[in-house]
This record gives C-alpha cells, sequence and structure tokens, in this order.
C-alpha cells in the first residue's frame, strides 16, 4: 500500500511539473541568428534540470533559486528547413517550423510604424513604386519572419501575436519600412531573414532610453528609463540578433533639438548594443525626410532652416563606430506630408546599407558626399568623397540646391555644374566673393544630384555653426 502510494505521488509530482517559461520573443515560426552563439533564456522550478535540443544539439543546465535559466546554443549556418526547438524542464516547450538565418530589429516612431497596409494604398508615387494593396495581400514568402511588439512585452497580451510566416495578414500590419528592408536582404543574402517591429507613432527619443543622469543648468537629475525601453526593447534582450534600424526624429526636431538629440542618439546607441552585450552591433538610422517644419503649429518657433541643423545633430553619431544613414531628400512628393509613401525605397536603402557594411556585399550604398569646398575669385569647387560612383544631374543641366554666402553670412540662390565628370563648380550672380557653401539647406530642398546608383547627394554646409542670415 505504501508503495502504491509513493508511485501515486510521484507520478502526480511528475504531471503536475510546471512548464518551463520563455519570453514572448520566443515562439513557432521564428528565426534565429547565424553564426553566433544563441542565448535561450527562462524560467523553470528553481533548482532544475533544463535541457534545450535544436538540430543535432543538446545543451543542459540547472535554473537558479530564482528559477531562471540560460543556455546558449553553439552558432550555426543558415537554414531555411523549419526544425523544432525542445526546452524541457520537468514538461517539454516545442517551438515549431524555427529557422536560422539574419535578425533585424526596426524601431522609431510613425514613419517606421507605417504599415504595408497604408503603404499598398499609397503604392504610386513621383519616382517610383511599391506594392499595391493587392500584391501586398498576395505576398508569401516562408524565408521572411515577422515579430511586431504591439504592446509591452512584460505583460501578457493578445496584441502580441507573435513570430509570424510573410503571409497575410501579417505583411499588412507590419512596419513598410522594416518589411521592405527584409525582403530586399532576403532576396540578396538567399538567406531566412527574421524581422522585429517596435515603434511608436509621434515618439520622441527620450522615452526609448534607458535611466540616466542629466545635467542641466549646474543641475544633476536622475531620468528614470523610458516606458518604450523598460516595455518594447529590453524584454527583446538578449535574443540574437545582427543589428539595429532606426527611423525617428521628427518629434524631436519640432522641439528644435540639436545637442541634446546628438547625446540622447548616442546614448539610444550605447545603451541598446550594451543590452545586447555587444558593442559592435551595426545602427543604421534613416536621416528625416523634407518637411515644412516652420509651418508647423508648435509651441517652439522653428525656420526653414530647423530641420537642416536637426539632420547635422542626427550625423553626428556617425563618429560612432558601426554606424551610417541614409539620405532622403529625394522621397517626397509634398513638403506638406509629414509620411511620405516611399517606404520601399527607406527600406531597399538600408539593406543597401547592411549588404555593403555588414555582409561586404557589393553595393553602393550612399549618395554624392563633399569632400572639399574651395572658394576661388567668383566660384566655389567642390569636390566629392566618391566620385567613382559618378555625378548625375536629372532633368536640368544644372545642379540645384546649393547656395553661396559672402563674408557677410548671407546666403543667396546658386547653381552647380559638373566638371569632367569629377568636381562641381558653383556660382551665383548675388555674390562676388563666395566665402561660404551649404548644400539642401532647407527644409523643402530637393537637389536633383544623385550617383549612378539613383542615390541622392548629401546635405551639406561649410563649417559647423550657424551663420546668421
Amino acid at each position: 500500500m505504501k508503495y502504491l502510494f509513493f508511485c501515486l505521488a510521484s507520478f502526480i509530482a511528475i504531471t503536475a511539473a510546471a512548464k518551463p517559461e520563455l519570453p514572448l520573443v520566443f515562439g513557432d515560426h521564428m528565426v534565429l541568428q547565424r553564426n553566433k552563439p544563441v542565448p535561450v533564456w527562462g524560467k523553470a522550478e528553481a533548482g532544475a534540470a533544463v535541457k534545450l535540443i535544436f538540430g543535432n544539439q543538446v545543451k543542459e543546465g540547472v535554473a537558479g533559486a530564482d528559477g531562471s535559466f540560460r543556455l546558449l546554443l553553439d552558432a550555426m549556418p543558415a537554414n531555411s528547413n523549419g526544425q523544432s526547438l525542445f526546452v524541457i524542464s520537468g514538461d517539454t516547450v516545442e517551438y515549431k517550423d524555427v529557422l536560422v538565418g539574419e535578425v533585424w530589429l526596426c524601431s522609431g516612431q510613425s514613419n517606421m510604424e507605417y504599415t504595408m497596409n497604408k503603404s499598398g494604398k499609397h503604392y504610386k508615387a513621383n519616382r517610383s513604386q511599391g506594392l499595391d494593396s493587392a500584391q501586398v495581400s498576395q505576398e508569401n514568402n516562408p524565408a521572411i519572419r515577422l515579430f511586431l511588439v504591439n504592446r509591452d512585452l512584460n505583460k501578457r497580451s493578445d496584441r502580441n501575436k507573435g513570430w509570424q510566416r510573410a503571409e497575410a495578414p501579417w505583411v499588412g500590419q507590419f512596419s513598410a519600412p522594416g518589411y521592405y528592408y527584409a525582403r530586399e536582404l532576403q532576396s540578396r543574402l538567399n538567406v531566412p531573414v527574421g524581422m522585429m517591429a517596435a515603434s511608436i507613432p509621434g515618439s520622441a527619443i527620450e522615452p526609448w532610453l534607458p535611466a540616466h543622469t542629466v545635467t542641466d543648468s549646474l543641475k544633476t537629475r536622475q531620468e528614470p528609463a523610458g516606458k518604450f525601453y523598460t516595455g518594447l526593447i529590453q524584454p527583446l534582450a538578449p535574443y540574437a540578433l545582427q543589428g539595429f534600424l532606426w527611423y525617428q526624429g521628427e518629434t524631436n526636431c519640432m522641439l528644435n533639438q540639436r545637442e541634446e538629440y546628438t547625446k540622447s542618439m548616442q546614448l539610444l546607441i550605447m545603451s541598446w548594443r550594451h543590452l545586447w552585450n555587444d558593442t559592435n552591433l551595426p545602427f543604421y538610422f534613416v536621416q528625416i525626410a523634407p518637411f515644412y517644419y516652420s509651418r508647423s503649429k508648435q509651441k517652439v518657433q522653428l525656420n526653414e532652416r530647423s530641420l537642416p541643423f536637426f539632420r547635422a545633430a542626427q550625423d553626428k553619431v556617425l563618429t560612432t563606430k558601426n554606424t551610417a544613414r541614409i539620405i532622403t531628400t529625394d522621397l517626397v512628393d509634398n513638403p506638406e506630408d509629414l509620411h511620405p509613401s516611399y517606404k520601399w525605397e527607406i527600406g531597399k536603402r538600408l539593406a543597401w546599407l547592411a549588404l555593403d557594411r555588414t555582409y561586404d556585399v557589393k553595393q553602393v550604398s550612399a549618395g554624392p558626399r563633399i569632400e572639399k569646398v574651395r572658394f576661388k575669385d567668383q566660384e566655389a569647387r567642390v569636390t566629392y568623397v566618391n566620385p567613382e560612383s559618378g555625378l548625375v544631374v536629372r532633368d536640368s543641366s544644372s545642379i540645384t540646391g546649393f547656395e553661396l554666402a559672402g563674408t557677410d553670412g548671407k546666403f543667396y540662390p546658386a547653381t552647380g555644374v559638373v566638371k569632367k565628370n569629377k568636381y562641381v563648380v558653383v556660382s551665383s550672380p548675388a555674390v562676388s566673393g563666395p566665402a561660404a557653401l551649404r548644400f539642401a539647406w532647407k527644409e523643402d530642398s530637393q537637389p536633383n544630384l544623385f550617383n549612378k546608383a539613383g542615390l541622392p547627394a548629401e546635405p551639406y554646409q561649410t563649417g559647423s555653426r550657424e551663420m546668421p542670415e
């Protein structure tokens, strides 16, 4: 009788053992990062043995006193064949159809959140077009997987649907820049791509930051962690990934931030890399597009130069290793639209950055960038860093977007002419002795200078200080 009672008690204990619990970022259809060790973590019974099985890998460990565990899969090559990932501790959790490939996190405000469904309704733009609504609904790419963060990941919610294959209705609900990025990357690398998206419309950069110290007007205060950092970003770490995409800044530009935005962006890059314990993770961002900020009805008064100087604040983070950005001066049909439709171009250009800089694929990823400006007599001679990529003037024989100023600092419109396919000569009848030059330095400036790859020239000004108008 005692033996029977013992067996029954043992059986009840075994069957009652709770399943291990893993964060919401793990699920069916997920993509694990290739060529890197892959952490798998969660909660089990305190002191319980935990086993992890994936393919031919078997990893074992023991949950800590608080029940937490973390096991590490060895680095793996890409694999398009779905496999099951088993996490065993008393009971078994099985994640099905798991691929191995490239994983990226895209984040920001409304222009990154901008969905494929919305993009499909505005697919036809002046310069190019994306997928229309019918094509969006018909997308079916089993090599692309999508993880959309809809709510705080620290709380269970049926709004977070987990990883999904790239098919209806999930494609339509996903970030258009993120999806077009994955589409370009997957077609060029021919490996699975997993995209995670966490964006909030209208958000400033501050809610995406960790707790940090701020010194202002000789006062030091401690800023708590932002709610989007704690709820949408922190719970994703340390899920193995390749890098970050960032499309944000319009809200902070409307606040006329400059140095403070540079500092915030540097902190964001550093803190996100710290979360994933990898100081080399690529961080690629979007330089915000032309818009009439000076006409916006805000508490802070802006002018037509506010946007260019904000872009310069964005660009100051480019001294941080493994950062790069794309230019969007040509991706607006109407400067009164804060949400231009060219999300297919945004995704493609970001992918070109990754192909060139992360994957060493032969791909031009940047437009003409001014290297030196030399003033002589009535002209300015402008040379470029990468002339081998070409200097292409669209729809005209002369280049628009230049301005020249004399020693008085007053700028006038100027025109540029390409010489010998190597440099540009800029002049203005209103400036007899030029001493300063600007290019694409107004909020609505959309110059017509590109390279052979179709990428626009970068905004520029001589010197780094604001000059009086």
